[in-house]
């Protein structure tokens, strides 16, 4: 028997709501990519699930992959929206995402990979030039526009121009600058200045002092 909680919940517009269901177990263990999920999208005047989907569904991953900007919430009117880079407004995120989906190793298991992210937290991603696929080419394993913790490396992330395929434009070396080479444990997020090019990368290890770096480019 299966019991089943809510975990996350967000604004598809004003009249809908995006929810995940998802098992207690799962939810106490995090492994959201191998455990069993539920997305329903509520209808809040007619108190109706319009649709349920689990997290296998390539129909769910079809409009998640084409209407990418309905999933995230995005700055309205900004400035700054314009270098905000997805699915649908880029070539190049595109094919970087079709790339990640031609490596995996199951089409399930990479739906199931892409969906665990769902829903969004507001104001998540980040307008920075930076992160603008058109621009700049890097390790979204390592760095992206997507708040959330990811693991920490020892090397310096490369910031790759598009037009100039070789061309190294910059480095951000997050973590702690001691010399310890053992990043096992060490988690890393970053927070992207909208327009300056203004940086910090925050790390975190267990039982260990938070470190956080400031990165400027001149």
């Amino acid at each position: 028997m299966w019991i089943l909680s809510y975990g996350r919940v967000q604004f598809l517009d004003r009249h809908h709501l995006f929810i995940k269901f998802g098992s207690v177990n799962g939810r106490v263990t995090r492994s959201t990519d191998q455990n069993l999920a539920f997305f329903a999208v509520y209808n809040m005047e007619t108190t109706e699930i319009v649709s349920l989907y689990q997290n296998s569904s390539e129909e769910l991953y079809s409009l998640f992959e084409h209407y990418y900007d309905h999933f995230h919430a995005n700055p309205q009117n900004s400035l700054h929206e314009k270098f905000i880079s997805s699915n649908p407004n880029s070539v190049h995120a595109l094919d970087q995402l079709r790339t990640i989906k031609s490596k995996a190793s199951s089409p399930s298991q990479f739906v199931k990979k892409m969906m665990a992210s769902l829903p969004y937290t507001c104001q998540s991603q980040s307008p920075s030039p930076y992160f603008d696929l058109s621009i700049f080419r890097y390790d979204e394993k390592l760095f992206s526009a997507i708040d959330r913790h990811r693991h920490c490396t020892e090397h310096p992330i490369k910031f790759i121009s598009v037009r100039q395929p070789n061309v190294v434009k910059f480095k951000i070396k997050p973590g702690s600058d001691s010399g310890a080479s053992d990043s096992r444990g060490k988690r890393i997020s970053s927070l992207f200045h909208p327009f300056f090019p203004l940086a910090l990368s925050i790390q975190q290890t267990n039982m260990q002092p938070t470190v956080v770096n400031v990165h400027f480019r001149r």
